[in-house]
Order: structure tokens, then C-alpha cells, then sequence
């Protein structure tokens, strides 16, 4: 399986980036798309970076939240066919906490191309190998490939926590282990990515817990993790973490 970051806050100055997060996979012969950043940028860097996105038979989004849905409308533009698997409260408004500001998926997009998306609360396999696992959060969900190193689970933000979404996916695939952890931690404060947003200890244990008590080997993050978190988290990890920008190629 081949990952490519076709979009994410930060990026060589060859590529574009935006606060968002998509992600494309090459899945044995199968071309899928995993959310679609916060506007049409992400196309530009596919282009760039080889993609071809009209030829993505099945695209997922991970939940709700505009920063991975808003670029769909370029997405379809240029893809006629392939739904989009998400859950239902995915399309439900939301709102931010802090100053009740809209934070969901576009209500334009969700008008004019509602008949695009695919809704279901279940686990659902989109390809042999290939899954859909919902979590605690009702509008997130995480996708699952299984490799011959193990599974590698791609959860763009985490919202329900990155240590008890592998915990349950654990339990939901027996005698397997998560290889990899990709997407972002939800970790930044509300000032940004250069922000922390919890203790630095949540974020040491964190990356042991992962790692000490879950098995995972390669964790990849960044987005919503925010820069200190990140620079905490490679303190405890070493070489086991990457930073998940834009451009770059992972192979599982």
C-alpha cells in the first residue's frame, strides 16, 4: 500500500497547504481518497505529486468537520462516479464551542451533491482488506488496511482519542496488531498549530501508550496535533515518528 499527503497545514515550497488534511491510498490495484482538505488546493498537489483523481474508484471522509470536507466539490469536478463513505452525523451542522462559529461540512455541498455520499454507522469493508471503523465520536471514523506488516489506521483527527481508537480496533480485529497510526492527535491548543492544547504529560503517555502497551510500531501525525505536541512526542519515540506533510509517500 502506497499513502500519499496530498494536503496538510505545512508543505515544501513546491506544494500547496492549507489547515486540512487529505490523503490518498494505492490499495492492492485500488485507487482511494481520504478526505479532501478545506478547498480545492489538494487537486493542485494531486496533479503535482502524480495522482490521477478521476480514476479514485471510492473516496471515505473521516468526519464532519469542513477542513476534510470542504474540497470535495473540486473533487467531484473532476470525478464523476466514486461515492463518499461517511457517517450520517458527518453531515449534521456543527458548531464551535469557543465562539459557536460554524465548524461542519459546507451546507451548499451537502445540497448540491448529496446523492454522492454513501451513509452507514457500521463497520463496513470498502475493499477486500480495506475497512471502515466507526469510533466513540458519532461523526469519526477510521480506515483500516490491512498489510503484511500489520494494520495501519488512518484517523484524520482523533476526536476520540488515538489511544482508545486502536484500542478498539484491536479488539475488533483478533491476534493482529496496528503497525501504524496515521492523522492528526487533536492535541493543538485553540491558538493554532504552534499551540498545546493539554499537559505535556497527556502527551508523553500518549506516546507510550501507543507504543509500550498497544504494539503500535510507526506513528505518522501532525495537522491537528500542533508543532509542540509533535516536538514532545518525538522526545519519547525517536525514529518510530514521522511528520505527516504534505507530499509526503508512505509505504506499508
Amino acid at each position: 500500500m502506497k499513502v500519499t499527503v496530498l494536503m496538510e497545514n505545512t508543505s515544501p515550497d513546491c506544494l500547496l497547504h492549507e489547515h486540512g488534511l487529505s490523503l490518498h491510498l494505492s490499495y492492492e490495484g485500488h485507487s482511494v481518497l481520504l478526505d479532501a482538505g478545506s478547498s480545492g488546493r489538494f487537486t493542485e498537489n494531486a496533479a503535482a505529486l502524480g495522482v490521477d483523481l478521476s480514476a479514485v474508484e471510492k473516496a471515505a471522509l473521516s468526519h464532519g468537520h469542513w477542513d476534510h470536507a470542504d474540497g470535495l466539490a473540486a473533487f467531484f469536478a473532476r470525478n464523476a462516479a466514486a461515492p463518499v463513505y461517511a457517517r450520517p452525523a458527518a453531515l449534521l451542522p456543527r458548531y464551535r464551542e469557543k465562539d459557536g462559529s460554524y465548524d461542519g461540512v459546507s451546507p451548499a455541498l451537502i445540497e448540491q451533491f448529496r446523492s454522492r455520499f454513501d451513509l452507514a454507522d457500521g463497520p463496513r469493508e470498502l475493499l477486500p482488506g480495506l475497512h471502515l471503523i466507526p469510533d466513540a465520536v458519532d461523526h469519526e471514523q477510521s480506515l483500516v488496511a490491512e498489510t503484511d506488516k500489520g494494520l495501519v489506521v488512518m484517523n484524520s483527527c482523533c476526536h476520540a482519542g488515538a489511544g482508545y481508537i486502536v484500542k478498539d480496533i484491536l479488539s475488533r480485529f483478533p491476534g493482529r496488531k496496528v503497525y501504524a497510526i496515521l492523522g492528526g492527535f487533536h492535541l493543538m491548543g485553540h491558538g493554532g498549530t504552534a499551540t498545546l492544547g493539554v499537559a505535556p504529560g497527556i502527551v508523553r503517555n500518549l506516546a507510550h501508550w501507543l507504543t509500550d502497551e498497544l504494539g503500535v510500531e510507526q506513528i505518522c501525525t501532525g495537522h491537528c496535533t500542533g508543532e509542540p505536541a509533535f516536538a514532545l512526542l518525538r522526545e519519547e519515540l525517536g525514529d518510530r515518528l514521522t511528520y505527516l506533510r504534505t507530499g509526503l509517500i508512505l509505504d506499508f
